[in-house]
């Protein structure tokens, strides 16, 4: 029963993309501009019809919108997303090489935020009313409301500007040639940036369901009869952690997207900033593979939060297993 519950988000999810796919390509197709466009800019007002008409058949982009989405989506299964207007490189290629960016930064920024997010939300959630309490609501309401760019910004000004101890943006120093320890100073600041955005809506979150569990019937009972306390906080936890990971699922489609704010302000060179350049440049078929690309790991993302939901909560193992 439990595989037949896999299996059936693995079903919603390759609906999920299907729905994108049709609907991301009709409203791109349906955006002006063509390859010729793309190649030549503001210079393809002087292609003639002819020109332009040989360039849009090599693209294959004068077929109707049905034909044309078929057979990307025939080529897409078979791991052919089409070829760059811009670089004439294949698309594949290219989000080859963005896509590690984008998983470092994503996974980088979600680790710190679980890890901080649970430890200042327990700590605010079983001592209500107390300063950890009061300044982790107000430090979220804080947080929350300033635009993740605007953070960036100041993060760039402060680090980058002023205590020069951190690279203001790029993946990598052409100087230094990129080791290891070059690469981990230009992951730190977009990092924390992107973090910090989304720790305080996290830790607010999970700080609640605490303080409602620490006021159960059952808690009570136990700390009265002297259960020590480590253990009490343990089961606290344990049964808070549940809404907690479905939250996380809902949010992640929203803290993906935001990465392409993130990743244009440090020119991180991942999907985010790549879908920028390709919407500028209308460069179609790279923005189309970044749209997908980016619904595959959101997919699986909530795929994977589906599955931890069912490791940690018995009673949703139970009703799937009836």
């Amino acid at each position: 029963m439990i595989s037949r519950f896999i299996l059936g988000r693995v079903a919603q999810g390759l609906i999920v993309l299907i729905f994108v796919s049709i609907i991301s390509f009709a409203i791109i197709n349906a955006a002006p501009g063509d390859p010729a466009l793309a190649l030549f800019g503001s210079q393809a007002q002087r292609l003639t019809a002819a020109e332009r008409i040989r360039i849009n058949n090599t693209f294959g982009v004068d077929k109707p919108i049905t034909e044309r989405y078929l057979k990307w989506a025939g080529q897409m299964l078979k791991g052919d997303l089409g070829v760059s207007y811009r670089e004439g490189r294949k698309v594949i290629d290219i989000l080859r090489e963005r896509l590690p960016h984008t998983l470092i930064l994503f996974s980088s920024s979600m680790i710190l935020i679980i890890v901080f997010s649970i430890l200042l939300g327990l700590k605010g959630g079983l001592h209500e009313d107390s300063f950890w309490d009061k300044g982790l609501s107000v430090a979220s309401i804080i947080f929350s409301s300033i635009p993740a760019f605007w953070l960036g910004i100041i993060g760039i000004l402060v680090f980058s500007v002023y205590l020069h101890i951190l690279p203001s943006s790029g993946t990598e120093s052409l100087r230094e040639g990129g080791d290891f320890v070059d690469r981990l100073k230009h992951l730190i600041l977009p990092t924390i940036v992107m973090a910090s955005a989304h720790i305080g809506l996290y830790a607010r979150f999970i700080q609640e369901k605490i303080k409602e569990e620490n006021k159960l019937y059952y808690v009570q009972v136990a700390r009265a009869n002297g259960m020590e306390e480590r253990f009490l906080v343990k089961g606290i936890l344990k049964n808070a952690i549940v809404p907690y990971i479905n939250y996380l699922g809902i949010t992640i489609p929203g803290f993906f997207g935001g990465s392409i704010v993130i990743e244009s302000v440090f020119s991180w060179a991942g999907l985010g900033q790549l879908s920028v350049k390709a919407t500028t440049t209308r460069d179609y078929p790279v923005l189309m593979g970044c749209i997908m690309l980016a619904g595959i790991i959101v997919v699986t993302s909530l795929l994977i939060t589906d599955i931890l939901s069912l490791l940690v909560n018995p009673k949703l193992r139970r009703q799937v297993a009836k």
